[in-house]
């Protein structure tokens, strides 16, 4: 299949060895490797080849490579070495899916090589990656298909660390800019996907749900940050005010970055948004539907990216 080239740089070569680690609060306390339940003891560690398939507390992961377990004093963490390509497209598959539209697949797999190669020595002080949206999500290893979809995808020419992807945009996109305070801040185009879940949000706040966003979250913002009031106080970010409320009263609690809200007189707050997650790059929803109407992956990151897709120079 030809498709139309993307204005493109000399893409620096992905790491051959990326390690993934998942931390014990998502592995259950008794850890069963390719049926075989381990022994626990503090410390000792557990070495596996080939296709190894362990549960975190939710989900059958099967990965190929190299894993080891190891018993810490309260349950076990474990971790996966790879390639930078295997990397990516297990986190093609936990993003998106094996099941969506290659197309969409193949634009993915772009955003997340840029976003490695940001990062070659992992995203965490202890140099790994993690299984989560902090990084990105990974359930297992990618189909075939999958891997496929990664070997063909196209170079993408922006600077590594502008390479965001969001689940959802809901028809709203932000820059970089606006959300971190740095990087572009023109955001690339966005269009709302018919039956998008979530092209438009409400939420509720009671007061003693925001005295903890208020408690959890600095007041004080990056020059074109976007940010909010709540009452007297702030502005505080809105990144940081989405990421305090998910992580003290789950991910669904404050979908989206592109919000407005209104503290009410008893001190609770009010949002309206659209979107799932920060709004930025890529849009999953949108390059889903994209390469359903027969779009291949470099028109989808062309929409999603525009302006900000231009030959970048060696420094």
């Amino acid at each position: 299949m030809n498709h139309p080239p993307l204005p493109s740089q000399v893409q620096a070569p992905l790491p051959s060895r990326v390690r993934v680690e998942w931390p014990r609060q998502r592995l259950p306390a008794r850890l069963a490797v390719n049926g075989r339940a381990l022994s626990h003891r503090a410390g000792r560690i557990y070495r596996f080849h080939g296709v190894v398939r362990f549960r975190t507390e939710t989900t059958l992961v099967v990965l190929r490579g190299s894993v080891a377990a190891r018993a810490q004093d309260h349950g076990w963490t474990v971790s996966w070495t790879t390639s930078g390509e295997g990397w990516v497209a297990a986190a093609v598959a936990g993003e998106l899916g094996d099941q969506e539209p290659f197309e969409a697949r193949r634009a993915l797999a772009s955003v997340l090589r840029l976003w490695l190669q940001a990062h070659p020595k992992g995203h965490h002080p202890n140099g790994s990656l993690c299984p989560l949206t902090h990084c990105a999500v990974v359930r297992g290893m990618g189909s075939k298909e999958t891997a496929t979809a990664v070997v063909q995808s196209p170079d993408l020419a922006i600077r590594p660390e502008y390479a965001f992807f969001t689940g959802s945009k809901g028809g709203v996109s932000l820059s970089p800019c606006e959300v971190w305070g740095d990087g572009p801040a023109e955001p690339g185009p966005s269009e709302l996907v018919p039956g998008d879940r979530w092209a438009a949000w409400t939420r509720h706040f009671r007061p003693e749900q925001v005295q903890v966003l208020k408690r959890s979250v600095r007041p004080g913002l990056r020059i074109r940050q976007r940010g909010l009031m709540l009452g007297p106080s702030g502005p505080y970010a809105v990144e940081a005010l989405r990421l305090a409320a998910g992580r003290a009263f789950g991910w669904t609690a404050w979908p989206s970055n592109a919000c407005e809200a209104e503290l009410t007189q008893d001190g609770s707050l009010d949002l309206k948004g659209h979107g799932w997650g920060h709004n930025v790059g890529l849009d999953l929803t949108e390059a889903t539907w994209r390469a359903r109407r027969g779009d291949h992956a470099e028109a989808i990151l062309q929409v999603a990216f525009g302006e900000w897709m231009k030959p970048v120079q060696a420094d």
